[in-house]
């Protein structure tokens, strides 16, 4: 038996294929509920059946966004968990056979799982295990959340070579298995056989060609000089290039763009600001577009899967998915900026990872090694 601890869009995403291929009677779903509105969506949008416990309701009910919904948050999960261990616990003791813990990647929730699986004396199973960037403070409080989780894990599931070498080079204990691609190629494939629509894109004309922005990260949002120069360049290149950029309205972002005086900048009329889609729509509209500007580590991966240009806009990155190939980091460097948007098609690539599927390679370890029966 499988206890599957998740709380976040980022980690469900990366789950929805091993979610969706083990026996459902071999799993107790336990959610968070970090972001409940886009949770719903995704299981909605995936198919996924409902979690078996939903220990909270975000904020009230709104999805987590303020360092202080994360304490309020935290004190609701706590007693919550007080309330469900013995159901979860009865659960397991009724399941045949032996159980493990599987958390995803690097947030609150990943931590919380860990905890979780301590309490119920149970092994911990980390996907997408051994990502590092090398440096606490970027990405933050992430690069911390894995270092803790890689210290308590018993089987470390890991994205490639850089990944799985670093835990070697820490010492970690337990089995370290590399599934040579991160899982989210495999929710990709869901994703892209998915019966969606492009209704609802505003203004878009998908026979033009477009760009998809998608920025959120704290360390961008605290930075006002780089996020500045990034809309700059935004707005500048959708003039010289003729391209719609296709500005995705995360609420944290919009709200800080306002308050920062930036809205003017997003103003023009090959500028399109959407609300922040489902995870399925969002790939049906990043597949066709001609690059991509993010500071996610999700979108990194997507386009070097789908051989889509991308510049990533941070300081530092875990991953290696892209770079030097399809991918470049940016370190808020406005020269590097403009050298990327100036010549995407320097960038573009071959897909990759075609012929490797990360999530068989987890489920044949974990039924091997007991914890799922065939």
């Amino acid at each position: 038996m499988i206890v599957v601890v998740y709380g976040t869009t980022g980690e469900l995403i990366k789950l929805i294929s091993l979610v969706k291929e083990m026996p459902e009677d071999q799993q107790i779903r336990v959610n968070t509920n970090q972001q409940p509105k886009q949770l719903q969506q995704l299981m909605d949008d995936a198919g996924l059946p409902a979690p078996h416990f939903t220990l909270t309701n975000g904020r009230s009910g709104k999805d987590l966004e303020k360092k202080s919904d994360i304490v309020l948050w935290g004190f609701k999960l706590s007693g919550q968990t007080m309330k469900e261990f013995r159901a979860i616990k009865r659960q397991l003791r009724d399941a045949p056979g032996k159980h493990a813990v599987m958390v995803h990647g690097d947030t609150v929730t990943t931590v919380y799982g860990a905890v979780l699986a301590k309490f119920l004396r149970l092994p911990i199973v980390h996907i997408e295990a051994g990502m590092r960037s090398h440096d606490w403070r970027n990405p933050f409080p992430e690069e911390i959340d894995r270092r803790i989780v890689g210290k308590l894990a018993r089987y470390h599931f890991t994205p490639g070579d850089t990944p799985t070498g670093d835990l070697k080079k820490e010492g970690a204990k337990g089995e370290i298995i590399d599934t040579l691609r991160n899982t989210v190629l495999d929710s990709l494939r869901y994703a892209q056989k998915a019966p969606v629509t492009s209704k609802g894109f505003g203004a878009l004309d998908i026979k033009k060609p477009y760009v998809v922005i998608s920025i959120h990260r704290n360390e961008l949002m605290s930075n006002p000089k780089a996020l500045k120069e990034l809309l700059e360049s935004i707005r500048d290149h959708s003039k010289k290039d003729d391209l719609q950029m296709v500005f995705l309205d995360h609420p944290i972002t919009k709200e800080r763009i306002t308050a920062l005086g930036y809205d003017d900048i997003l103003k023009g009329s090959n500028i399109i600001r959407l609300p922040k889609l489902s995870y399925y729509r969002f790939i049906q509209l990043a597949s066709k577009a001609k690059y991509a500007i993010t500071d996610s580590g999700g979108l990194q991966e997507e386009s070097s899967f789908l051989g889509i240009p991308c510049l990533i806009h941070r300081l530092a990155t875990e991953r290696v998915e892209g770079l030097g190939k399809t991918a470049e980091l940016s370190m808020y460097d406005k020269k590097k900026v403009e050298a990327f948007m100036n010549n995407p098609d320097k960038y573009v690539g071959h897909k990759e990872g075609d012929d490797i599927q990360p999530t068989k390679i987890i489920l044949n370890t974990l039924f091997d090694a007991g914890f799922l029966r065939r």
